[in-house]
C-alpha cells in the first residue's frame, strides 16, 4: 500500500510539471487572439491544458484495451527505481487526471458565471 502511495504522489509531482508546459501555450495563445484580457487568457490556458489531458487518457485508454500493443519496456530497472508498483499506462492515465483536474479546477474559478 506505501509503493502505491509513493506511486500516486510521484504521479501528482510529474502532473503539475505537464500542467506548466500546455498551460503556459495556452496562455501565449491567449494573449495573442484576446490581448491582456486576464479571464480570456487563463481560459485558453486551460483549454489547451484539457486538449493535452484528454489526449493522454486516450493513449492509456488504447493501452488498457489492447494490452498487446504496449510492448515490454527495455529500461524496466530504471522504471522501477522511480515507480515500485505502477506500469506504464497506469502512469500516463494518473498524470492524465490529475493535469484535468487541475486545468477544470482553474477553469472554474476563472470562467464567468452566466
Amino acid at each position: 500500500m506505501k509503493n502505491i502511495l509513493e506511486d500516486v504522489l510521484y504521479c501528482l509531482k510529474l502532473s503539475l510539471y505537464f500542467f506548466a508546459a500546455p498551460f503556459a501555450l495556452g496562455i501565449i495563445i491567449g494573449l495573442i487572439s484576446h490581448g491582456f484580457n486576464l479571464n480570456e487568457v487563463l481560459l485558453w490556458g486551460c483549454r489547451v491544458t484539457e486538449l493535452v489531458s484528454a489526449l493522454g487518457l486516450g493513449i492509456a485508454g488504447i493501452s488498457f484495451i489492447k494490452r498487446d500493443l504496449m510492448r515490454p519496456l527495455d529500461y524496466e530497472k530504471v522504471w522501477r527505481t522511480y515507480f515500485h508498483r505502477l506500469n506504464l499506462s497506469h502512469v500516463i492515465f494518473m498524470i492524465s487526471v490529475f493535469v484535468a483536474a487541475f486545468a477544470y479546477t482553474i477553469d472554474y474559478f476563472v470562467r464567468p458565471i452566466a
